[in-house]
This record gives structure tokens, sequence and C-alpha cells, in this order.
């Protein structure tokens, strides 16, 4: 049995890992009783915690939304003016994250050539924050996940069980990130059942690595850079196969169940979609897809090559007006809920109550108000049975839109149907290592480019049609990395210069046209595509074993 106790916490900008008896455990042999079967054993606890660094709560928040208790006048197209101010009680949290997680990993030799590989993680969150109360603002919200805060369940509609191998509930889960056989035999490598698959080597922005998606509920994309996902990649039961050509070329390939990016929660603290619209997930629709895909790989020294064939379903899914479904009258007008829950809203205080807050949600989620309010009338005949019209203006839009927030007394919730689609993404990398006098900045420094192209990828409508985008889009990504050591008495430090490069969306996808905007504006989109960069330094401190 060996004991290590780790000096290094997880630590960043804005989250620190409070070790409390952070111990990593692990055994070996085959003391088991299983007689001629080696294993080993390895687990962790650990605390995240993340701090706020100003007095702004998530704005997509309920209880952070920015027109809580302002007074905001309304105007409408029939020349009724009055004031509305949105009931919500603002949070002051200092912190915004804090889960315990607990990770037992094993590997079990069962012959020479098949292993058994699993972990266990486990994850819970007190929920100790200023959380939305529905009951506080009247809400009848419908949907599993518009009550209070539910941290961990993945709620998609006409399925109980998303993900095969996980269980969640509100404020804990436990799931199997890893469960599969490894076979290897010679230069053949394969594996199946639960896991991941990381391909590429851009950090911090994927552009290869489009095999899985992404799970964003504990603290959205935001976490250690040195794991590089892998902790956020969500498994996917699957068959992975590799093989050795010869001293240069690796063939890899995998066929797997097609698993989506799990969004935070609503009203949780780092929700990415404004909590005054209800998401119904249709990945019950497409649960039966697989994504498949081929890599090819070289290595030629101080030179590495690389490409990638694959079809999949874009895990991010886009976005549309769908159907509430819900038969709550407009106070003025009584039966109104009859043909109201065939429109893309419901009557609820937690949604948007003027053409304000309409529109500068609208320009902070990348969308256009005004065609987005044609798309809602244009789309559903219902909205016309109501007196709803398409308009041409964003004043227009705004006197409609203020005419329906105050029949609805309160506010009305905008309901969003989420799908995917299915793409085929080709992409090439190429890096190299550059030998210079030892100990200089130069030397060992790797430069790594990758290039992925997707034609005819599917975009979310910045007016949330049903008729998506369909753009063809090139993402570039540029990597400088290495270690360097600036004194013998002081460990090596990690250095990364990134700048990425996507000719039509953001970091997170969203389409370039929705751009711009702002509460007075519709968008304008952006041309010049969209660039990030990064820049960033790691020292690590080494571990003692008592």
């Amino acid at each position: 049995m060996k004991r290590s106790i780790p000096v290094a916490c997880r630590s960043g900008a804005i989250v620190f890992a409070l070790c409390a008896t952070p111990i990593q455990a692990e055994q070996t042999g085959s003391s088991s009783g299983l007689a001629g079967i080696d294993y080993s054993f390895s687990g962790s606890m650990r605390i995240d915690n993340a701090f706020s660094t100003s007095s702004s709560e998530n704005p997509l928040n309920q209880r952070g939304n920015l027109f809580n208790g302002v007074p905001v006048q309304r105007n409408s197209v029939i020349g009724v003016q009055d004031t509305a101010t949105r009931t919500g009680m603002p949070a002051d949290n200092d912190f915004n994250l804090e889960v315990v997680r607990a990770e037992l990993n094993a590997k079990i030799k069962l012959t020479p050539q098949l292993d058994l590989v699993a972990k266990l993680r486990a994850l819970w969150d007190p929920g100790v924050y200023q959380e939305f109360d529905p009951g506080d603002v009247g809400s009848q919200a419908v949907g599993k996940l518009y009550g209070r805060p539910n941290y961990f369940e993945y709620d998609t509609e006409g399925l109980s069980h998303p993900n095969p191998l996980e269980w969640a509930g509100k404020n804990g889960m436990v799931d199997l990130p890893a469960l599969f056989f490894e076979y290897n035999r010679g230069p053949l490598n394969l594996r199946a059942g639960n896991q991941q698959i990381a391909w590429g080597q851009a950090i911090f922005f994927r552009v290869l690595d489009v095999a899985n998606g992404l799970d964003l509920r504990r603290h959205s994309a935001l976490d250690l850079a040195s794991e590089e996902f892998s902790d956020k990649r969500v498994p996917a039961l699957g068959l992975r196969g590799s093989y050795q050509i010869n001293d240069r070329w690796l063939l890899d390939s995998f066929v797997q169940k097609f698993q989506p990016t799990i969004q935070g929660n609503p009203n949780t603290q780092y929700n990415a979609i404004a909590s005054q619209f209800t998401i119904h997930d249709r990945y019950a629709d497409f649960d039966d897809k697989f994504n498949y895909g081929l890599r090819l790989k070289g290595d030629f020294g101080a030179v590495g090559l690389q490409a990638i064939a694959v079809r999949r379903y874009n895990p991010d899914g886009v976005y549309r007006w769908t159907e509430s479904g819900v038969n709550r009258d407009l106070p003025s007008a009584p039966g109104s809920g009859a043909v109201l829950e065939h429109t893309p809203f419901e009557v609820d205080p937690s949604g948007v109550w003027s053409a304000d807050e309409w529109f500068t949600y609208a320009a902070m989620s990348r969308l256009d108000g005004t065609e987005g309010l044609n798309s809602a009338v244009n789309e559903f005949a219902a909205s016309g049975l109501l007196g709803a019209y398409p308009v041409a203006t964003r004043d227009q839009a705004a006197q409609e839109l203020d005419l329906f927030f105050q029949l609805s007394g309160s506010g009305l919730r905008g309901h969003l149907g989420r799908e995917y689609r299915q793409e085929t993404d080709l992409g090439a990398g190429a890096s190299y290592v550059i030998s210079a006098a030892p100990g200089s900045l130069l030397d060992q420094l790797i430069i790594n480019v990758e290039t992925l192209y997707t034609p005819n990828r599917s975009f979310t409508n910045p007016s949330l049609s049903r008729d998506y985008l369909e753009q063809d889009e090139w993402t570039t990504a540029l990597v400088m990395e290495k270690y360097q050591r600036f004194a013998e008495s002081l460990p090596a430090t990690y250095m990364v210069a990134q700048w990425l490069h996507k000719t039509r969306s953001d970091l997170f996808g969203r389409s370039l046209e929705g751009m711009g905007g702002d509460v007075d504006h519709t968008p304008s989109g952006y041309s010049g595509g969209f660039d990030a960069v990064v820049l960033a330094l790691q020292r690590k401190r080494a571990a003692t074993t008592p």
C-alpha cells in the first residue's frame, strides 16, 4: 500500500480547491483473493470552491436579473403607458461554487492482453447559496428544472435516463465516466465501453477535439487548464480502435453513441441560457444516433502530422421557438390560455416584463429581438389569433411587445426547443519542436497549428426561427508551449500562448450574425470572424511522500 499527500492543491484565478484530507491511495497486487489477477486502485477527495470577484450576480440567473426592482416604462402600440417593476430578489453570493468530489480509479488485468478500466465519481453541492425560490415571486413555471435550483439532473423530454452511466439528483450525482475493456495485442489497441476521446493538441480551445461534448453543469467551461477538459468531456458508450502501422504512423478510429453537451441548469450559478426561457431538450429524438471518425497521426521526430474525418451530431445543439404547451390565461382575456399554449409563450412572473428587458437579453444572448418577435408570429398561427403581427422596425416591435407584457399582468416566459444536427468535420494539424541552445527560451518550444473545416454547419438563427442557418465554417488555432526553468532552485514553469480564429461563430458556437446588438439596436453581425487569445503560466510544486 502506498499513500501520498499532495502538497499542491488545485488553484486558479477564481477557483480554489481546499485539500481537506486529500489522501490518494494506490494498492497493487493480487491480495484480493482473485488468483492470478493483477489490479491497481487509486482514489482522491477534494473540495472545489469559486468565489465572486465582483458584487454582480450572473445576470442570466433570476436573482441576478438586471431588471429586478428597476422601474421600466412600457409604451404599448395602443397608446397605453405604465411603469413595470420586475419582482425578484437580488442575491449577493460571496461563493458561487461549493462542490465536494470523490473519485475511485481501478484497473484490473484480466489476461495479459485484456484490462478492465473504471472510474467512479461522486459529486455533491450542498447548495449553500442565496438561491432562487419561485414562491418569492409567485412563479408557476412549468418544467422540472424551473422551480428551486437543481444542480445536477439533466432533463430531457421523453427520456428519463439520458446519460446511461450517471445517476443524478438535485444536489449530487454519481457516475462512471470510464468503464471499458481495453485489449492490446502488438500494434492493435481496442477499447469498448464508456469512455472519453481526446484528439488534437490545442489547449484551452478545442479544434480537432470533436468526439465528445462538454459537461458544463459544475463550473461552466472554466476549469484547471492542465486538465485539458478531461473532467468536462461527456463520456459515451462506444468502440475505439487504434493500429500502429509502423514506427511513424498511427491509425485511430471510433464509433460511439451520441451524447450532447450538458448546459448548466437554470438558476444555478453558471447557467448560460437566460432563465426567463424554458428549454425543451429533444435529445430523446437523437438517443439512437451514432458518431464515428478516423484519425491518421504521424511522428517524424521534431515534426508531427495528423488528419481527421468525423461524422457526428453537433453536441452543442441548435435552438428555435417551440410551443409552450401551457394553458394559462392572460388575466385580461379569459380562455386565452387555450390559444397561448400553441404559441412559444407562457404567462409567468419569472419571464420577461418589458421590451427593454426583451432587447437587453436578446443582445446578451446574441439574438435579434425584432426578428425573434417576427418568427414567433409568422411560424405559429396561434400568435395571430391573439392579435400579434409581424413588424418592420425595432420601435414597432417594442410597442407590440409592451402591449403583450401589459396584458400578461406580470411577464411572459419564452419556450425554446433544442435539437441536434449532423455534420462532417475535416481537420488537419502539424507540430514542430524547436531545438536551440539548452536552457534558452526557444529550446524545446512546441509549435502546433490545427484547422478544422465544417461544410454546412447548422447554427441557431438569431431570430430563433426553425430555419436554422447553414454555413461553412473554418476553425484554426496556433499554439506555442514549453516548460522553462528560470533557476535551478525553482521548478519549471509551463508557458503557453494560443490564438484561435473562427469564421462563423464565437467561442461557444453562437453565430456571428447575432453579434453587435444592444437594447436600442438590432445586431449588425461581425464580418471579420471571431478571434481569441490566451497567455498562461503555471508552476507546479512537487508532491511529497512521507
